[in-house]
């Protein structure tokens, strides 16, 4: 019995290594795991997934090896290890070149440093940061040569003999090591051993004006401690966005005005976040998280604590607003539909609640009108926002589906009256003019087929006047336009596949959920948006107009339009993006551009009258929109092709809400759903079918070709009449 329980015994775990200065530390797999992927990425290859393979069979033989061994294995016999596994399949053999060039470089390094510790040499005593005075060694800036930017030790060792001569030809007592940097920034840019400077820095000078503005500026001083941080975080962060992700060509399109990346300053987060809220309060919360919600919420108050704890998490890693979509369905079904069992003061309370929970924004979207308890749900969000301090108006957004039956039935009539009111009142709700959207296909038990969450991966704008400015007609300026929408696809591909790496980077445990639920999201979605800039504009200087609101110029922006959607969704596609255009552009972008490209033609001709067209107010109007003095019957007939590119909702906003009558709000929203002619309102339009152009067969509105004979030409709602006839 005592032979076989010996024979059975298993083998012991290694949880200690001996670190190379002799020190015994934990046993780390993600230090595996990262020395792996360093090689990976060294080597060129997208295979990052061999990483965590390879780190299992790493261990599994440290453990076989050294687990029942008297002392723990060093550092070097765990890099033994990384390498014989490298070195087992002849497909990882470039993998494994690229480890041992970096476990030799390594080595080098640790040699240089060794050298540190030795005497100083002669030279100014270097002001390390945080560390205080530190003696010149030159030894120190080859070590870090090599570190940073793989360089061998000859060329090293060169580049720092070059900077210690330069450094004692100042003869300066003391030196930073930011100027050491940029020293050392210059030789390498020289050489040409580097095409980027390697350190990122804001001047005293900016970070001194921020708190004391000087005469020159108009700005305000920033009023807290934490402004001042956000506003040096922002720059740092914009300036590593534009130099270590972007690729040369995109950076120098955005620096020059022809394109704007949206968000450089979060190059770890998503551009937009649009959560299901019953997926959030089920099991899991649709993200497969049943270790952090293993049920499904009872009652309101669970279901706002939830909603707080998922907004939160969301919050942390989307650079905008986050969009919760059937808020009040979702609710109504916590209170079973009994609206005696909803309490305002807890839905009050929750709403503020969640509005803590979002510091960029939250947008609620309720309706269409439907059961009683979803209609008290939605008229307390409403009064909520309406309150008279408006301290919520500033932070959350709610927009209202209407639909025909709403107005079927007098007591769901009364909630669109309460929410026309408040609107005329205050501006919320906007109204939106939906068709009910599907039901989503179930899987074999049950579960939806796909996640109900959606999410934006980035965002572009694109200035649509810049090559317009060099063409004469409307073929020549597709051509030029071709250049900026592929150097857009490059950029948004660039800042996708940046957050894929950090979102699928190896963490230790616990993950929190930001992080999981950010994995989830851009594993399932590689959508990005291209927004395009001063189409009305580029379509009135083309057909030789005064107005965008002629014919001809709507027949050259839907031209455009058509030719910007499907060649983005081409290029996108080929980079492995779903691309689609957007209306959402900051209005300071506009404004950049319009900057810009007055400035070209001021150099290039200061007596050209398309100086002054360029600097009217609204000249450069984001997204697709054109004149919004049109009638909406007009607008539909340029704005249903731009549906049909979005695979959205086209945007209709003539006016503020805050300037409109509660008859006047709740008359437009009766037009919208009638037969009558309707007029101009803060209104967003869908449709729920679109008409071949080449063959007159219909299909649905989210399909992006004929089914029929597979046409992608224009395509507009029925009954509509296509400006191309």
């Amino acid at each position: 019995m005592s032979r076989d329980v010996v024979n059975l015994r298993t083998m012991g775990r290694v949880t200690q290594v001996i670190n190379r200065n002799g020190e015994i530390v934990p046993f780390r797999r993600n230090r595996i795991v990262r020395a792996i992927l360093a090689a990976v990425r060294s080597a060129g290859s997208k295979d990052e997934w061999i990483a965590d393979k390879l780190a299992d069979m790493v261990v599994y033989f440290l453990d076989m090896q050294h687990g029942d061994a008297p002392e723990p294995p060093h550092a070097g016999d765990v890099d033994d290890m990384i390498e014989k596994a490298l070195l087992s399949s002849p497909d990882l053999h470039p993998i494994a070149q690229a480890f041992l060039a970096g476990r030799q470089q390594r080595q080098e390094i640790r040699e240089l440093e060794e050298t540190i510790a030795a005497e100083p040499s002669a030279g100014p005593q270097v002001a390390q940061h945080e560390l205080g005075l530190g003696g010149w060694n030159r030894a120190r800036i080859a070590a870090a040569v090599m570190r940073e930017h793989k360089l061998n030790s000859a060329t090293a060792g060169s580049v720092a003999e070059a900077i210690e001569s330069k450094v004692l030809e100042l003869d300066l007592p003391t030196i930073t090591t930011g100027l050491i940097r940029e020293l050392v920034d210059v030789e390498l840019l020289s050489r040409g051993l580097i095409r980027e400077p390697g350190s990122v820095s804001i001047p005293r000078y900016d970070l001194e004006q921020w708190v004391f503005p000087g005469e020159e500026t108009d700005a305000p001083p920033v009023a807290e401690q934490a402004e001042l941080s956000e506003r040096a975080a922002r720059r740092v962060l914009s300036q590593y966005a534009l130099h270590s992700i972007l690729p040369a060509e995109v950076r120098e399109a955005h620096v020059d005005g022809s394109l704007h990346i949206d968000a450089l300053h979060a190059p770890a987060a998503v551009a937009d976040t649009r959560l299901d809220v019953a997926a959030l309060l089920s099991a899991g919360a649709g993200f497969g998280l049943q270790r952090m919600f293993a049920e499904s919420t009872a009652g309101i108050g669970a279901a706002l604590a939830r909603l707080a704890t998922t907004v939160s998490a969301a919050a942390a890693f989307t650079s905008g607003p986050v969009a919760l979509k059937g808020l009040d369905r979702a609710l109504a079904q916590q209170a079973q539909d009994e609206p005696d069992r909803i309490e305002r003061a807890e839905l009050q309370d929750g709403l503020r609640l969640l509005a803590a929970q979002a510091p960029d924004g939250l947008l609620l979207e309720v309706g269409p009108p439907g059961t009683p308890a979803r209609d008290m749900i939605v008229r307390t969000l409403v009064d909520t926002l309406a309150a008279a301090d408006g301290s919520l108006r500033r932070q959350i957004r709610v927009e209202l589906t209407a639909n025909a039956g709403a107005f079927a039935d007098p007591a769901r009539r009364s909630l669109l009256e309460r929410a026309a009111s408040a609107a005329s009142f205050c501006g919320a709700p906007e109204f939106r003019l939906r068709e009910p959207a599907p039901e989503r296909p179930a899987g074999l038990f049950g579960e939806t087929s796909a996640l109900s969450h959606e999410v934006v991966v980035a965002r572009a704008a694109i200035n649509l006047v810049r090559p317009v400015l060099k063409a004469p007609d409307l073929n020549t300026y597709l051509e030029r336009l071709d250049p900026a929408i592929e150097l857009a696809a490059q950029g948004l591909a660039a800042r996708a596949r940046y957050l894929e790496r950090v979102a699928m980077r190896d963490m230790p445990e616990p993950v929190p959920a930001s992080s999981r639920m950010l994995r989830a999201l851009v594993g399932a979605s590689r959508d990005v948006e291209l927004a395009p800039v001063g189409l009305g504009l580029v379509s009135a200087l083309l057909a030789g107009v005064d107005s965008e609101a002629d014919p001809g110029a709507q027949r050259i922006a839907q031209q455009i339009l058509s030719y910007l959607g499907f060649k983005f969704r081409e290029r996108a596609s080929r980079l492995g993006l779903t691309g689609r255009l957007g209306t959402r552009v900051e209005e300071v972008v506009a404004a950049r551009f319009a900057r810009e490209d007055v400035s070209l033609v001021a150099r290039a001709d200061p007596e050209s009258s398309l100086r002054l067209r360029l600097s009217r107010d609204h000249a450069y109007r984001e997204g697709g929109s054109l004149d919004s003095s049109l009638p909406l019957a007009e607008r539909l007939e340029a704005e249903s092709a731009l549906h049909s590119l979005l695979g959205r909702d086209a945007g209709v906003c003539t006016g503020e809400a805050e300037s409109l009558t509660a008859a006047e709000v709740l008359e437009f929203v009766r037009d919208c759903v009638s037969e009558r002619g309707p007029q101009p309102s803060k209104l967003r339009i869908v449709v729920s079918s679109r008409t071949c152009r080449d063959c007159g067969a219909r299909y649905p509105a989210n399909r992006d070709s004929c089914p029929v004979c597979g046409s992608t030409a224009w395509a507009v709602p029925p009954g509509q009449k296509s400006l191309f006839q």
